[in-house]
């Protein structure tokens, strides 16, 4: 690990230690590779690992009381959505030495590309005992870097921008999704495409990577669309129905497949186009539910 430099004293190596981040699965937890081959943006990574912090060593070390307030945070960056999150913050408790395990959960539609992890321990209430202590909360005093690469089908879902006015479309629309399904058998990367309107205010501010609570409401709205868009598709397309989940296929209908696969792991395609038909508002009800729609 690359220590910082810091106007302030910071802890030795041993007073904080991180293991390896693995990747949770229905068939276990397994090291998360350099690679995740077949992630797409509608998979949710969840990713834990282990953390275990000497309170005692990192305060006398850095010039604290031992009752300064201390936090474990986890950033998640994608260099391909620019996003960049606050996964979780664990405030540490006051005992001598504390072990925890570090469990986020990072929604498909915010990454892409390298996916980069940094785990930094924070002081959230400093007491300094002298000058060279770390005297402003925030102020972080350890830090640990990981990456992985999410290659696959969605890692580039066909996405690209439009001035919406320029060409005769509704002005005050954030997007448009096509996905075309005359060949079921044409790749899905071929098939489908989502044009986000760069003439709106709200949809420039998410291309310029801004990070509020009005942005990500609008990612999640995103999500939840082109979620809902798909499943339809999917719904209305006799190849989709009469496909098994395959997590290798490239196809439009193999990918609509896994998505339903997905969102309704014990509901058959012929049970989800009945509902279709008498209580489409179960449907509804789900996806707004697996979208995260409101935070």
């Amino acid at each position: 690990m690359r220590r910082p430099i810091v106007p302030f004293r910071t802890p030795p190596l041993d007073a904080v230690s991180h293991g390896e981040w693995l990747l949770k699965s229905p068939n276990g937890d397994a090291p998360l590779p350099k690679e995740v081959p077949h992630w797409d943006y509608q998979t949710v990574l969840e990713l834990v690992a282990p953390v275990s912090v000497d309170r005692r060593a990192v305060t006398e070390a850095c010039r604290l009381d031992f009752d300064s307030g201390l936090a474990v945070l986890v950033m998640a960056r994608s260099n391909h959505t620019n996003v960049e999150i606050v996964a979780t913050r664990l405030d540490l408790p006051m005992t001598e030495r504390f072990d925890l395990a570090v469990d986020i959960s990072l929604a498909g539609e915010t990454l892409g590309g390298r996916l980069t992890l940094e785990t930094l321990l924070v002081v959230t209430a400093p007491r300094p005992r002298d000058r060279l202590a770390p005297q402003h909360p925030g102020s972080i005093i350890w830090r640990s870097n990981s990456w992985t690469d999410l290659e696959g089908v969605g890692t580039q879902f066909p996405t690209d921008t439009l001035d919406f006015s320029a060409v005769g479309l509704d002005p005050e629309a954030g997007w448009q999704f096509r996905i075309d399904l005359s060949d079921p058998d044409a790749r899905f990367m071929s098939a489908a495409r989502l044009t986000l309107n760069s003439g709106h205010a709200a949809i420039q501010r998410l291309l310029s990577g801004a990070k509020d609570e009005g942005t990500d409401q609008l990612l999640r709205t995103l999500h939840w669309d082109v979620t809902r868009q798909m499943v339809q598709a999917a719904l209305e397309c006799d190849e989709v129905i009469g496909l098994e989940v395959d997590p290798e296929t490239t196809t439009t209908a193999g990918v609509l497949r896994n998505l339903l696969g997905r969102i309704w792991p014990l509901d058959s395609p012929k049970t989800l186009q009945g509902w279709r038909q008498t209580d489409m508002a179960r449907i509804e009800v789900h996806l707004q539910h697996h979208s995260r729609l409101l935070k």
